[in-house]
């Protein structure tokens, strides 16, 4: 399993699955469009809905790339990256906002993207890798760094370092 392997795993999808914290710390998982630049992902959510307020109060979230159920050929062993984020509010006022709503702009609706800019329940928030994991079969499980470059493969209870 190769750095490149993964990061293409994760170019396939439009959107995340996201798994953030509730003001009163109960697991609340939700999906949301992103946009990718350097190692960071970036999602444009309302605070209206709950994992909006949640990226607001708590830092950690734990961020999903999941293969299609009906394309996986084994459940067990569904290819999948997890990984381990730190979330910042990105405010309009600063430098890389406008150039993240572009790149929302060009993935998606433009129309759209220019429409919830307008709407002041609209928050951008950068999620940024701290650690993660890929599996891509059985005994093909790796652990990730905050670059999200694969450094170990996870063998049963020990690790060994690729």
């Amino acid at each position: 399993m190769t750095t490149q392997e993964v990061a293409l795993f994760v170019e396939t999808f439009q959107t995340l699955v996201l798994g953030s914290l509730t003001p009163d710390g109960v697991p609340h998982a939700s999906t949301a469009p992103y946009v990718r630049m350097g190692n960071d992902f970036y999602i444009f959510i309302s605070t209206v809905a709950q994992h909006g307020r949640n990226l607001l109060i708590h830092p950690n979230v734990s961020i999903l790339f999941v293969e299609d159920e009906s394309q996986c050929v084994q459940p067990f062993a569904r290819k999948r990256v997890t990984i381990e984020a730190l979330v910042s509010e990105i405010g309009r006022e600063d430098d890389i906002y406008p150039r993240v709503i572009e790149r929302f702009a060009a993935h998606f609706d433009p129309d759209l993207i220019h429409s919830l800019t307008q709407m002041g329940d609209f928050h951008l928030f950068k999620l940024s890798p701290q650690s993660g994991s890929v599996v891509m079969g059985f005994g093909k499980a790796y652990r990730l760094d905050g670059n999200l470059d694969v450094i170990t493969h996870i063998m049963g209870h020990h690790e060994q370092r690729g």
